[in-house]
């Protein structure tokens, strides 16, 4: 018999380093909602079977269950089994390779093999499955049901218990072999439905073979018939074509004849027009081409006067060279001459430009005029402002010495202050001991005036003297006290008085140092810093600087003052004999200095000068060349009428003379040969015409295209109607096979109907065997809960199928259990489950773990049934989880 002992979770869900002991009996877990208790009994679930492993699930029992605080995912359990002891390692990952399994023997502390890491079948000889729907009762799922795995257990058939597993698998691959044959879809048909169909296609073929025989027969019959007209036509079109062929030939002739005098007549007619074209005379040929030369060189003459003509300055510039060369000539010499100054000049001017300040140099100077604009500090200022500098630097360490005596002597002067009252404070003593010598006082006159002993006498004497000495002390004390504060108050007073007149004195000097740099910095551009020291050591740089740039300006003024001389004197000599030049170009040489510009100009302007004076000669001489040609080609041309479609006149007198004399010389070619055809005569009117044949040949070409195209088609149907014949003949000797597969797959269906039937009937007949124990057990727990004479629900009418499905019997009508309350439901499900755990473990009582089964109930039922619990506990290990103490056992 197997036995918890203990568990310990490292992480499961939310629990965390937990330990749990188990008793024998009844173990009951009382715990609010959110503690755990589904985790802990899903934890001691996966410490026999594991943890599945399903691809695809978003949340599946592993990642549920993954440790909240992200400790080891696992934990172990030890239990009993045949007088041995043993605990169960495991530890879990995010897929089942990850798992890690451990068996260990407590006898020897040993790693045990006695079971595999499918321990929980090995000691319950049921599945995962099965374990849900017997010992172990989740939450909310009181209800159970059969498995393949529970059949094979409660029928005691540990051989064949993979034959009972497997029955639904077989019999689903009988349906499907089945379907495979007997499908009737018209997307995808079994092989029955497909041979019928082709067995129905062939004999439609086989019926209608003799209507195609027949056809055969009237095609080829009119094949024949076609063929022969075609090659009557054929003979009709050969004749035609020969007449034609004759008849072509002699209307050519007559045709030519016609053409010819056409032609004349036409040929004559435009000889005619030339006559009147050439009425003042026919040119020679050679005077054409004499004028044809002229007309070239004219061309030639137009094109170089054109050329010259482009090159001719505008009147402007025309006007502006003859403004500046024709009264002031000048020579190559001249220009080469002041071309020479003006090197020299630019030379003098480079030299200066070297000898100038660097550009760097400059600018700083220009920055520092400008710094120095109000005024340049002298030596003696610069030394005077440093000594004051330091003496603010002095001042201001001073002024700070003096500020911390100050605020020291008033820290001192505030510490007497809290001295003082906390001392009046601590004056609790003094009246402490002025209040004991009133009490002594008082005492003695107690002892002399009321108490009358022997002894009375010296006590009021001590209590005098104790009295009189305590309060001397009081008085001593607090005259001491005062004179003491009282000196030390006007010590700090007067130290206060003389440390604030010498903190003013320092901060007024500081001031007046402060205010006399500051007065001495306003007259600069200086850059503002924190320190005052930087401030004047940056001016004192600058009037450094500011003097050294001063003498270099100097020095670099005095080198430049020969090359000055000599560049005026040569500007002097070369602007005066340049103004004219400048004055037509508009350009000032004393305030632009441009005279190589101008010098540059006066070259080229020069040189356009000549070149002007020269085409000027050519052109005058073209001038007259082109008048000339032109008087000559026109004399000529005024011979001839103008030809208005004719850009050149030359040409067309050209062409109309050679069209002259082809027209003469085709016009007596003609008239000989019309001479020659005089014997051909015109056609009869009787005789059918050219296009009357050839329209007759058009039709009989039309009619045998026409034959051609029927005898194509018909020989296309006739080889049809062959094929077809072909096809019918073969289904006719297919039909008989078709048929015979036909029967043989009809027969393999009714073999796949009789083996399911058989199967299904041989698994009822089977599971029957311990159905009876199970319905006994149902009403036997029934009847231990309820009283049947207080209710209307009999245990004997209740019932269980082979599914493990409850069904009542009412009056004669069965009723399944969705008809029963919410509350019965689980009643009958909670005494189901027991009787199915019964009919399992014959010989052995296992453990039972449920998880709050009784939610449902009303508080009679919870009642009887936690009574059934207990006495169903005596003689097992039961754990039982409920989170209301209504519900504890």
């Amino acid at each position: 018999m197997l036995r918890l002992i203990s568990c310990y979770v490292t992480g499961f869900g939310r629990l965390e380093n937990f330990e749990f002991q188990f008793n024998d009996g009844l173990n009951t877990v009382l715990e609010e909602n959110g503690w755990g208790k589904t985790t802990f009994c899903v934890f001691l679930k996966s410490m026999f079977y594991g943890m599945e492993y399903k691809r695809g699930k978003s949340l599946t029992e592993r990642k549920h269950y993954l440790p909240w605080s992200g400790a080891v995912y696992g934990g172990n359990l030890v239990f009993e089994k045949d007088d041995k002891r043993y605990r169960i390692e495991r530890t879990f990952g995010a897929k089942d390779k990850d798992d890690t399994f451990c068996l260990m023997d407590l006898d020897t502390e040993k790693e045990s093999f006695d079971y595999t890491e499918n321990i929980g079948e090995e000691l319950f000889e049921v599945d995962r499955e099965s374990f849900e729907k017997s010992l172990f009762s989740p939450q909310e799922e009181i209800k159970t049901s059969m498995t393949d795995s529970l059949n094979a257990k409660m029928g005691d058939l540990s051989a064949a218990k993979d034959d009972m597993n497997n029955f639904d698998v077989a019999i689903a691959k009988i349906e499907e072999a089945k379907k495979e044959y007997s499908q009737r879809s018209q997307v995808n048909p079994g092989k029955l439905m497909r041979v019928q169909s082709e067995i129905s296609q062939c004999r439609e073929m086989v019926e209608v073979l003799p209507v195609k025989l027949e056809a055969y027969d009237l095609q080829g019959k009119l094949l024949q018939d076609k063929n022969h007209q075609l090659l009557k036509l054929k003979e009709e079109r050969t004749k035609i074509a020969d007449r034609i062929a004759a008849q072509s030939k002699r209307e050519q002739e007559i045709g030519a004849l016609k053409a010819k005098r056409e032609s004349l007549k036409k040929s004559k007619e435009e000889l005619a027009q030339l006559d009147d074209f050439f009425a003042k005379g026919i040119p020679e040929a050679e005077e054409i081409s004499d004028i044809q030369e002229k007309q070239n060189s004219l061309h030639g003459i137009l094109g170089r006067f054109e050329s010259v003509h482009s090159l001719l300055p505008s009147k402007a510039d025309e006007g502006k060279l003859n403004e500046m060369f024709r009264d002031h000539e000048v020579t190559e010499d001249q220009l080469d001459a002041w071309d020479e100054q003006a090197q020299r000049m630019k030379e003098l001017r480079v030299q200066g430009e070297h000898n100038q300040m660097p550009e760097e140099e400059k600018t700083k100077l220009s920055e520092l005029k400008y710094y120095f604009s109000k005024k340049v500090p002298s030596e003696e200022e610069l030394s005077a402002v440093s000594e004051q500098v330091t003496s603010l630097v002095r001042a201001d360490a001073e002024l700070s010495v003096r500020e911390k005596q100050y605020q020291t002597l008033l820290a001192e002067k505030e510490v007497l202050e809290k001295s003082e009252k906390g001392k009046e404070r601590g004056a609790g003593l003094v009246w402490l001991f002025f209040l004991l010598g009133v009490v002594c006082i008082v005492g003695g006159v107690v002892f002399t005036y009321y108490i009358h002993e022997d002894i009375s006498l010296m006590v009021a004497t001590a209590f005098y003297v104790a009295g009189i000495v305590l309060e001397l002390v009081v008085f001593v004390q607090m005259l001491h006290r005062r004179t003491r504060h009282t000196t030390r108050r006007q010590g700090l007073d007067e130290q206060l008085a003389e440390a604030l007149e010498e903190l003013e004195e320092s901060r007024q000097l500081r001031d007046d140092i402060n205010d006399s740099c500051k007065e001495f910095l306003s007259g600069y551009l200086v850059t503002p810093t924190e320190s005052m020291r930087d401030m004047i050591r940056e001016i004192q740089d600058k009037t450094l600087l500011y003097n050294q740039l001063l003498e270099e300006e100097k020095k670099y003024n005095e080198q430049n003052s020969e090359s000055l001389e000599e560049l005026s004197e040569l500007q002097l000599s070369m602007y005066t004999a340049l103004s004219h030049y400048a004055t037509v170009s508009n350009m000032n040489l004393y305030e632009d200095h441009c005279e190589m510009e101008l010098l540059h100009r006066l070259h080229n302007d020069y040189r356009t000068y000549k070149e002007y004076k020269e085409n000027k000669k050519i052109e005058k001489e073209l001038r007259e060349q082109k008048e000339f040609l032109e008087e000559e080609i026109n004399g000529f041309l005024e011979r001839f009428p103008v030809i208005e479609e004719e850009e050149n006149r030359l040409t067309g007198i050209e062409h109309n003379l050679r069209s002259y004399q082809r027209l003469s010389e085709q016009v007596e070619a003609l008239e000989q040969e019309l001479e020659a055809m005089k014997e051909v005569s015109d056609l009869p009117e009787d005789e059918a015409s050219i296009e009357q044949l050839q329209a007759t040949q058009q039709e009989m070409e039309a009619q045998s295209d026409l034959l051609n195209e029927q005898l194509v088609r018909d020989n296309e149907e006739l080889n049809r109607i062959s094929e077809e014949i072909e096809a019918c003949e073969d289904a006719k000797e297919r039909l008989e096979g078709l048929l015979e597969e036909e029967s043989e797959i009809k027969e393999k269906i009714e073999i796949y109907e009789l083996s399911a039937k058989y199967l299904q009937q041989a698994k009822d007949n089977f599971l029957s065997k311990y159905m009876g124990p199970l319905r006994k057990g149902l009403r036997h727990y029934l009847s231990m809960i309820y009283d049947e004479e207080s209710s209307f629900l009999l245990a004997k009418n209740f019932s269980l199928d082979m599914d493990l499905k409850v069904h009542y019997n009412f009056q004669g009508s069965t009723k399944e259990e969705g008809y029963l309350s919410a509350g019965y439901k689980d009643l009958v499900a909670f005494c189901s489950r027991l009787a199915l755990i019964d009919a399992l473990y014959l010989e052995e009582k296992p453990i039972l773990i449920l998880d709050d089964p009784f939610t449902d109930l009303d508080n009679e039922k919870i009642k009887e049934s936690l009574s059934l619990l207990k006495e169903i506990a005596r003689d097992r290990q039961v754990l039982y989880f409920t989170c209301h103490k209504s519900r504890m056992v």
